[in-house]
Order: structure tokens, then sequence, then C-alpha cells
């Protein structure tokens, strides 16, 4: 770009990225004096609205700063920092911000250009990957892409979703019914939930009246698999008459969105009797087993207790759901907190070297170990003891979720600069196993300094977040985008040349969230499912649907909140 005889070269060949890179060369020659700190002279080089807030980025926080303006922050950071602790902290995140939208970038145009319309991709070779066969990576990242500004691939994208993704008669086989739920229906919501455009509501719907053929007749529980195309459902034949509580305890936020926004209740009916399943087979418990023994009315199989796998997402819908509907359902919050009350006196632990860890329980006895997965829990501490009530949560949570995060953070001081699977303190001390000393590029970590960041506003977070992402460069880029690791923790580390959807959809989503302003997706107005789709919040019987069905399918929705 050129004003008056001035020249910038900007040295990035993706147009989708150019204003982000150009942003953040322009913001370090303004800091340095080099260009004259005039918002107009900055928004005509960028294309912008110069009276624009265009929160986030580089140039902005330092015309800011140069024109003495006060950016506004939450009252709470306010009581535990300076302004000008959060000033330079903004500064520093807004450049590390569009590091991690080069990092988006070099991720979807890497499976654009070689997998389009495929499930995933082959990061290393650039060859598509078919799961689902129903371009589960386009569904997955488009509220990431709306999130980081990234419009003209949100729009691309839903051309796709428009023109291609259809499920009657789909090419598809039996798949987790899970997955689908988080994944597909989740990431079709998101889309929704931000954009407010009734095309991916309407898309929803057709993929919700298949995923409750999941139910057999009269069931509370519904099968491990669906088959979307068939519009068939099957259990796993191994897992017999078991089911797991994460799974059967992780579409509701889902289904209880699709209920709202299209008016069906049917959607909501078949989540509530499943979650209601649990909550009576456990009467007066908080910690319940992993697995359920049967489809009607089930009761708890085994005595494995955890909040990792086949645990995990159970807890964290318990909070969830409460918060979904305007904390208007008591009998969520009340089950979480016994649940989070006996985690704390059960299941937390302390290493000799000064880890603070979540362990498990099987057949009564403690399993000192700690997966990634379960870092996740310092955020649900964290989001319960501000959205809640005051008085619901202990404020020592606070400590927990802290400490919790520290041990996460810690999980990626690694040779690999990449975190393990699991950690293992069955020794007293932190130690990798070599059959956990792989890497799915999973985002709990990151999640669990987004929600310590957003409630604190403690810059150690984003440093934190930063270094996440300057390991996955180092360690996991390729040519097509990012790829799973084995032997993180070994100078013989090697690529699995796969990557999860959920890197798109909550790693580097959660790796931008943490570097943005907080009221880019506000709490007390949305709830992340546990693959990080944003869905709105509503109050029932005040809020009307937005986005609905009668609107053009293409067009922007109506925004009621």
């Amino acid at each position: 770009r050129s004003r008056g005889g001035f020249h910038i070269d900007c040295p990035v060949a993706d147009l989708s990225f150019r204003v982000g890179a150009c942003a953040a060369m322009l913001s370090t020659m303004i800091f340095a004096g080099k260009i004259p700190a005039d918002p107009f002279f900055v928004g005509v080089l960028l294309e912008k609205d110069p009276l624009e807030n265009v929160t986030g980025s580089a140039w902005q926080a330092e015309v800011e700063r140069e024109q003495g303006w006060q950016h506004s922050y939450p009252s709470r950071w306010l009581q535990r920092h300076s302004r000008k602790d959060l000033d330079d902290s903004r500064a520093k995140s807004a450049l590390w911000a569009e590091e991690v939208k080069e990092a988006m970038s070099h991720a979807w145009n890497g499976y654009r250009q070689t997998a389009w319309g495929y499930d995933q991709v082959h990061p290393k070779r650039g060859k598509p990957n078919t799961w689902f066969n129903l371009g589960l990576s386009i569904v997955e990242t488009m509220d990431t892409l709306w999130l980081l500004g990234f419009r003209q691939e949100f729009d691309e994208a839903q051309r796709w979703v428009e023109e291609h993704l259809t499920f009657e008669g789909a090419n598809t086989k039996p798949d987790s019914f899970f997955e689908a739920t988080i994944r597909l229906l989740g990431g079709l919501l998101g889309a929704h939930s931000l954009s407010l455009r009734p095309i991916f509501l309407q898309r929803a719907k057709e993929l919700g009246d298949r995923l409750i053929s999941a139910w057999p007749p009269d069931a509370d529980l519904p099968n491990s698999q669906v088959d979307i195309g068939a519009n068939l459902s099957s259990h796993i034949g191994w897992r017999g008459r078991s089911f797991s509580t994460a799974e059967v305890g992780s579409c509701q936020l889902e289904f209880r969105y699709l209920s709202h926004h299209t008016g069906d209740p049917t959607y909501a009916i078949f989540a509530d009797r499943a979650f209601n399943a649990i909550l009576q087979a456990t009467p007066d418990k908080g910690l319940v087993s992993a697995n359920l023994l049967g489809n009607t009315r089930p009761v708890e199989q085994g005595s494995t207790i955890t909040l990792g796998a086949h645990g995990d997402s159970y807890y964290e819908y318990l909070v969830k759901q409460y918060l979904q509907t305007s904390q208007t359902e008591p009998r969520f919050l009340e089950r979480w907190k016994l649940a989070m009350q006996e985690m704390m006196s059960r299941l937390v632990h302390r290493s000799s070297d000064g880890y603070l860890y979540v362990a498990k329980e099987h057949d009564g006895n403690i399993v000192h170990e700690f997966d990634h997965l379960s870092c996740f829990i310092a955020g649900m501490l964290m989001q319960g003891l501000h959205e809640l009530p005051v008085g619901e949560v202990p404020q020592d949570y606070m400590d927990v979720a802290a400490e919790i995060t520290e041990t996460c953070h810690a999980m990626y001081d690694t040779t690999s600069g990449l975190a393990p699977e699991i950690i293992d303190f069955s020794s007293g001390q932190k130690v990798i196993k070599p059959k956990d000393a792989f890497s799915l590029l999973r985002p709990e970590a990151v999640e669990a300094m987004y929600y310590m960041w957003y409630y604190t506003g403690d810059h150690i977070y984003r440093e934190w977040a930063h270094s996440v992402l300057e390991g996955l460069n180092r360690s996991a880029r390729t040519t097509h985008g990012y790829s799973s690791m084995e032997q993180i923790n070994s100078v013989e580390q090697k690529m699995t040349d796969s990557c999860e959807s959920f890197f798109y959809a909550e790693t580097l989503k959660y790796l931008y969230l943490i570097q943005a302003d907080p009221e880019l997706v506000p709490l007390d107005k949305f709830v992340f499912n546990t693959e990080a789709h944003p869905l709105r919040i509503w109050r029932p019987g005040v809020d009307a649907p937005g986005g609905g069905l009668s609107a053009s399918a293409s067009g922007e929705g109506t925004e009621t909140r």
C-alpha cells in the first residue's frame, strides 16, 4: 500500500492475512515514530473505517496509547492491575494475536488447497482424510474463522454448506454419535450463534433430525453410533450394554439450543431424557462412574471415577446447562456443586515436586495420573466462580484453578514444546511415560489459560499461550498445516501426518481469544460446548430465538439479545 509516496512491502502472499501482517508491521513503525500515529492515516492504509473500533489490532493498541485514549477494561481486571500494565499487555497480545492469525491462515490454506470438502487433511503429504464424509473441518472451523475476522473464508465455507452439505442419502457409515454431536452439530450451531445466518440453523435441524435416531424406542440413552446418511443407529459391539457417561451426558447444550431456536422441543426432550437418566442412576452423588449399564433406567457400571476421558464433559455440561438457560434450573447447579466438593476432597492431590493435579479413582484406589483432557477443570472452576451467584462457589477454587493451570503449562516443558497426553505422578513426581508421550495438539491447557486470563486479566496466561504457539510452530508445523506428534519428549520426534478438526475448532480458537479483547465472546452471554463452539445463552420464556428458519436462508439473522 502507498500513500503520499510512502511505501510498505508486506511479504505475505495470502490475501486473507494481508491486513493482519501489515497491521503488525505498522504498529512497530508507529511506535518507533517512523509513521505518524494518525488513526485516519492508518485506517486508510488498512482499508478500514478510521473511526471503527477494531478490537485486538496491534496498530490500534499503539494508536490509542499515542493519542492518550483509555481503553475500557473489565472492572475485575482493574481491581488487580494498573491501567498501564493492562495497556502493556494489550499491546503485546495484539502482536501475538496476529501470529495466531498467521498460523490459522497457514493451516486453513493447507486444508483448503489439498482437502477441501473432505473431513480432514493429512498435513504433511497434503492428502484428504475421510471420517464422516461430511466436510467436518469446514463445519468445525467456521466459528473460528468468524472470530478471527476471516470473513471471506467464512463466506466461502457458508457457500459450501449451502451447496454441498446434505445428509439425506449421504455416503456415510456408522460413526460416533458423541463426535457427530459436539463437532458437526456443534459447529453448525456455533456458526449460527455468531452470525445468526439461518442456513446454519436449517442444516443443524436437518442433522438433528437424524441424530435423534440414536435413541432406540423407549430408551433413555442413545446408541454410541449413528449412520447419518442412512438415518440408522447401532451400539458398538464390544461395549455390550455399557455406555460412556461423558458421551451420553454431552449432547444437551447442542440439542437444547436447537430446540430453543427452532421451536421444536423434540431435540431437548431426547437429550434431557439421557441426562435425567444419569442423575436418577446416581442420586445424592456428585462424582459418578465413567460408565453406565443399560440404555433404559441405567445403573452405574464399575467404579472408575475420572474427569478425564469418558467422564470429563458430563461435569462440564452440568454447570453449563445451568448457565445456558440463565440459571433457571437449580438441579444442575446443586449436582455440580456436589461433584466439585467431592472432587476437591477425593481427587485433588499435590506431587512431591509441587504440582497440583486431579487424579482418578479405580475400585476405590487413587490412580495418580493427570490427563491433558483434565486441564478443562481449571476453566470450569473459574467460570463457576465468576458466573454463578456470589457465595455458591468457594473462593479458594480460584487458587486450585490457578495451580491446575500451572501444572498444565508445565506439561509443555518438553523437547518439542508440546504436551503429552498424560502425566504420571505415581512416583510422586511429574513423569512422562513413553506410551503417553504423544500429542494430538489438544486444546485443554490453552482453554484453562484462556479462562484464567478472561477472569483475572493476568498477563502471564497470555505469555504461556504464546509459548504454546511457539512450540506448535517449532515442532508441529508442516507443509499443509500442523500435525499430531509421536514422542514429543525425544530428539526423534515424528509427525503422524494427521490433524484433528478440533485443532481448528478449539486449539487455534483459544490461542486467539486469549490474545483478543475479552468482549469478543462475553461469557455472560455465551457458553462454549465441549468442542469450543460458542452458543448463546437465553432466558426461557423471555428471549425470542435469533436467526430463525423463517428468514432468508443465506442472509443475516436478527440479533435479539
